[in-house]
């Protein structure tokens, strides 16, 4: 009887742990399916009340109208080469200040206090940062250019990676660099060839979080970008009018912007679940 009574305690925990997981994961799919589904209704399917939340009749009108409009290829562009430059830049540069921070080339004071500094830099709401950032960008000419919001995206994202990328650094066995040097490594070749390799899996989860922020970043795009660099976040927010409101053509663009992004975090996923260092050292 104890042993039938057990069995059905667990059958109900773990029904109940399925029916948890399950609206959890509701919750975090359904924007995503809104999104889409609006993209594929009609003009007044999409403003119907109530809303319909499976659509019987679908069209491909919205995508057709949203991307054959003129320079949106350039659009997309001006984001794709943006998010990839400013990530590729961040990761490059906290990597090597993260690599820094974590040993004892700088005394420990020093190095808590410019860790410090770094995160005092991400506690400002960006909405605070904006007028500064716009008149130096001005100032330099590097208005409406994709220089300029990249070198904004980077100067943004790297307090994050650095952050993050320092607790790999740390957690790497010294005896990996130790062996290097008696191999006749020089410090650029420890970091090159020893040091980045083994902590590939933080340089992913950097390298994810700021090609997320910075291709779906509006606040500066705005400001910075007028024709040139303009985004497609920016291009988006035109949809939206003091008299209409275009459904369709900016939930079409907000389901083709999550493409990239799901390719992006595919490609580096692979890197999240290696134990590079796992058994790298011995006794």
């Amino acid at each position: 009887m104890v042993v039938s009574l057990y069995a059905i305690r667990r059958y109900v925990g773990t029904i109940v742990t399925y029916l948890i997981v399950l609206v959890a994961v509701t919750i975090a799919v359904f924007p995503l399916y809104w999104v889409v589904s609006t993209s594929l209704k009609y003009g007044v399917d999409a403003l119907a009340s109530p809303p319909i939340l499976f659509p019987t009749r679908l069209t491909l009108e919205n995508y057709r109208s949203a991307f054959g409009e003129q320079g949106m290829g350039r659009y997309m562009s001006n984001s794709l080469i943006i998010s990839v430059a400013s990530t590729v830049g961040s990761v490059l540069f906290a990597s090597l200040a993260a690599y820094a921070l974590s040993k004892t080339f700088l005394s420990y004071a020093v190095r808590q206090g410019m860790l410090a500094w770094v995160l005092l830099t991400r506690m400002f709401p960006p909405v605070t940062l904006l007028i500064p950032y716009y008149v130096i960008v001005r100032r330099v000419g590097l208005s409406d250019t994709h220089l300029g919001l990249t070198l904004t995206y980077m100067a943004y994202d790297m307090p994050f990676a650095i952050w993050l990328m320092v607790g790999f650094f740390q957690e790497l066995p010294a005896d990996i660099e130790r062996a290097a040097v008696v191999d006749g490594c020089g410090m650029w070749q420890r970091f090159r060839l020893v040091v980045l390799p083994l902590t590939l899996p933080g340089m992913a989860v950097a390298a994810i979080f700021s090609f997320i922020g910075a291709w779906n970043e509006f606040l500066f795009a705005s400001m910075l970008t007028s024709n040139v660099a303009k985004t497609l976040p920016v291009v988006i927010s035109s949809y939206i009018g003091d008299k209409f409101l275009r459904w369709g053509e900016m939930s079409a663009l907000g389901s083709a912007m999550v493409i990239p992004v799901l390719v992006f975090s595919l490609f580096a996923q692979r890197y999240l679940v290696r134990g590079l260092t796992f058994g790298a050292v011995k006794g």
